[in-house]
């Protein structure tokens, strides 16, 4: 077998097209069992850790059709002992200034109530 040296490796493959080098990538990871995506999970996992893992859900505007809709709204999402006027005055208070109306909940329970205050009509910010 010939010695072949690194720098005519690279040379050669200066000369492939794009489709040439993902073919030789798909092969190589198949052939060794590697994969050529390490190098960007470093990244991934950094800008994971830099999401909050707890957020705020603020009723920013209610038009005043949906203002019903977004009152059963937020006493679904927020539960448990929340009448309909204690809902109806959060509501109410979004014309003066936005409003919490969840605090330091998981992103995935804030998504929920997000989906669901928007589908009742209302605008609606998580941060």
């Amino acid at each position: 077998m010939e010695n072949i040296t690194n720098k005519q490796i690279i040379e050669h493959v200066k000369t492939m097209t794009a489709v040439q080098l993902k073919e030789l990538v798909e092969l190589i990871e198949t052939t060794f069992g590697v994969t050529a995506a390490v190098a960007s999970a470093p990244v991934a996992i950094k800008e994971e850790t830099a999401k909050p893992s707890t957020v705020s859900v603020i009723l920013k505007k209610v038009g005043e059709k949906e203002r019903l809709e977004v009152i059963k709204a937020v006493k679904a999402v927020v539960g448990g002992t929340m009448s309909l006027i204690d809902a109806k005055k959060i509501v109410d208070a979004v014309a003066k200034s936005p409003q919490k109306v969840l605090e330091n909940v998981d992103t995935a329970k804030a998504a929920k109530c997000e989906a669901t205050l928007k589908a009742a009509g209302a605008i609606v910010e998580v941060k």
